[in-house]
């Protein structure tokens, strides 16, 4: 056998094992274990990856969240509280929000065990002061309610009054928590 001959037989030798050893990996590659997470900042519909905005900022027992169009530089802000039980679902939440026109309103969430029509209750002060709203609506998780932002709960705001929040639930009776005001106008003060 001459050398070149010897060479190309090796060569040969070299590129069946490469591409059995390639195929063999290929056939037992497990799928990837690792992949990139997605951000948890959904984009909302017309804006675009990289043009759109979240600032989240914490405050005592409230959190400010603005969401910021870079394109249209058109900024939403959304004050928001939840309360959660043991394990750590929510059982409340509430968010001081606007209109296109600027009015304030609160937005309540209760779990959906409630469903439409569950009255939520919300005592604040010693008297108390009640305020009673039923839900309107439900999605898979939650059940909603909105209320106007009069002159009661703006004096138990600017009073950082506790609130006591109750809703029934039908497996389990009345829920009945503390929903603290204690914070609320300090975050508003800073969106001035």
């Amino acid at each position: 056998m001459t050398l070149a001959s010897t060479r190309r037989l090796a060569c040969l030798a070299l590129a069946i094992w490469l591409g059995e050893a390639a195929s063999a990996a290929a056939q037992s590659a497990p799928p990837p274990a690792y992949a990139v997470k997605p951000s948890d900042v959904v984009v909302p519909e017309g804006e675009t990856l990289g043009e759109f905005r979240r600032m989240i900022q914490p405050f005592r027992n409230w959190t400010l969240i603005c969401d910021e169009s870079l394109k249209t530089k058109r900024r939403v802000c959304n004050v928001t509280q939840s309360i959660v039980n043991a394990q750590g679902a929510v059982a409340f939440n509430w968010s001081l929000i606007a209109t296109a026109d600027g009015k304030p309103l609160m937005a309540l969430r209760i779990p959906v065990v409630g469903g439409v029509g569950a009255q939520i209750e919300l005592a604040m002060g010693d008297s108390p002061d009640r305020i009673v709203v039923q839900t309107d609506r439900c999605d898979a998780n939650f059940c909603f309610a909105t209320i106007a932002i009069g002159n009661v709960l703006r004096r138990h705001i600017r009073a950082a009054t506790p609130c006591r929040v109750s809703y029934q639930s039908p497996q389990g009776g009345p829920i009945v928590l503390e929903a603290p005001l204690d914070g609320l106008s300090g975050v508003l003060a800073k969106l001035k």
